[in-house]
């Protein structure tokens, strides 16, 4: 009898905490701070089955891996292939620079078109697009992330990634209104990396592809350094 009362003292103690907090509205604090990020996922790999048909032309094998994940269980593994996988000896209708070699650009799409579709085509309430590239060459890799409207305005950013690293990639939304890309009709973005010299197949990890922030909330504004007196 004695645990008994015991049991229900605490669980009395318990409850009257709760209101407590309720009454004084901490629990709205916590659930806005909660809120605070906005986020919508465009791809994190966890389905085999739907979230790997990018368009490729065949030239980048992308595949589900459990290895170098940031979100989630799964990520993509994407091997950029070489030409001369391809194509051993020159080949008309290959783009080439203005120096002359042949360029080489394997590329993963995601667009209207492809089998795995974009799925968010108004990014005008977000701040930024972003994703996390693991790089698993020995050395630096350059990337370049593009992306284009309905009209076929484009806008693109490149960077290095690190050996052996995960790379946070962001595309602030304010640079595609710059670029006067729409951000209501979005239709496809393009994600590549520099295979210039490369004598084996580049193999990155790809995963949690999302719109992030809230566009809608005004920037703290700076404030002006002080003068000294």
């Amino acid at each position: 009898m004695r645990l008994f009362m015991q049991i229900l003292l605490v669980l009395f103690i318990l409850a009257a905490v709760y209101a407590i907090v309720v009454g004084l509205g901490l629990t709205r604090v916590f659930k806005r701070h909660k809120s605070t990020t906005k986020t919508v996922m465009i791809n994190d790999f966890e389905y085999p089955r739907d979230d790997f048909d990018w368009t490729t032309g065949g030239y980048v094998k992308i595949e589900p891996s459990t290895e170098n994940q940031t979100h989630g269980k799964k990520c993509a593994k994407a091997t950029f292939l070489l030409q001369k996988q391809f194509f051993p000896e020159p080949t008309p209708g290959v783009p080439s620079s203005s120096s002359g070699p042949t360029t080489w650009r394997p590329e993963m799409i995601l667009d209207v078109n492809s089998v795995t579709r974009l799925p968010v085509y108004e990014w005008q309430e977000y701040s930024a697009l972003k994703m996390d590239v693991f790089n698993d060459q020995a050395q630096p890799v350059t990337y370049h992330l593009q992306v284009a409207d309905s009209r076929a305005f484009v806008y693109e950013t490149s960077g290095p990634l690190t050996p052996k690293k995960v790379t946070n990639i962001s595309m602030p939304t304010d640079d595609l209104v710059k670029s006067r890309l729409d951000l209501v009709n979005i239709r496809s973005l393009k994600f590549w990396v520099d295979m210039t010299g490369a004598t084996e197949p580049v193999v990155v990890y790809l995963d949690n592809l999302r719109l992030e922030g809230d566009a809608t909330v005004p920037a703290p504004k700076k404030e002006a350094p002080k003068s000294k007196p």
